[in-house]
């Protein structure tokens, strides 16, 4: 454990509590595994929960620390900034984030679901393609992405396309189908057994889920699935316009 420094008099006890929090994550590397609930962090500094309380909204509002409803308190990583648009998920992925590849785990044809049928509006049992994609930071897996196509939509597709560009831009640039919006569905929650499995972190750990399904100007769907992300390093930015 590290040393706390006694309660210096004069100064704001959240204030104190606050500059111990910071000590404790620049004093350790594995800084995601410092414990954060209040109650933890109460005894540690030998104040109350109100005050602890008051440190880490703080911290949060300077982006140090983040909490997600229901789950905990976190401590912020660098994160891969991920904006919502129709455009290339690359365009996102900068070199100010880290190095980063793509990597391809499944590509292959599948039969539609029922569920996948009703979100693609093809009859069950119609042939579609899937695709898995693997996003890295340097070596640490951040997201997983599984895309179900409709096969008459991506007869060209190959493993190099799902590498080097998005999907979105491939429908629009090689097969010249107009896609007019996405609809997206994003949700915080802690990671199940099989999440936590493949994306290498220990179950419980928060995720975000993206579910989304693009739709031409016919108001055709072609493109539906979901993205699993650590929470911990990646966050999302959404322009709003009125």
């Amino acid at each position: 454990m590290l040393d706390v420094k006694p309660l210096v008099e004069g100064v704001s006890l959240y204030r104190q509590v606050q500059a111990g929090i910071e000590d404790m994550i620049r004093a350790n590397p594995r800084s995601k595994e410092i414990p954060l609930s209040d109650a933890q962090l109460a005894e540690r500094f030998g104040v109350s929960r109100i005050t602890v309380r008051r440190a880490v909204d703080e911290l949060v509002g300077a982006g140090v620390l983040y909490r997600i409803q229901g789950v905990g308190t976190f401590v912020r990583q660098n994160k891969l900034k991920e904006k919502l648009t129709l455009n290339s998920f690359l365009d996102a992925w900068t070199q100010r984030a880290g190095w980063f590849n793509v990597r391809v785990g499944v590509f292959k044809r599948v039969t539609a679901d029922r569920d996948l049928a009703g979100r693609l509006a093809v009859r069950p049992g119609a042939e579609l393609v899937y695709i898995q994609r693997l996003r890295f930071q340097k070596d640490t897996l951040v997201a997983i992405d599984d895309r179900y196509m409709r096969s008459d939509c991506c007869p060209r597709l190959t493993t190099q396309d799902i590498r080097t560009s998005s999907l979105v831009d491939y429908l629009r640039n090689r097969e010249g189908i107009e896609l007019d919006h996405g609809e997206m569905e994003i949700e915080a929650r802690r990671a199940d057994q099989r999440e936590a499995k493949g994306l290498g972190i220990r179950r419980g750990q928060p995720i975000l889920v993206r579910r989304m399904t693009f739709v031409t100007k016919k108001n055709e769907p072609v493109l539906t699935g979901t993205s699993i992300y650590r929470a911990d390093r990646v966050s999302y930015r959404v322009t709003v316009s009125a």
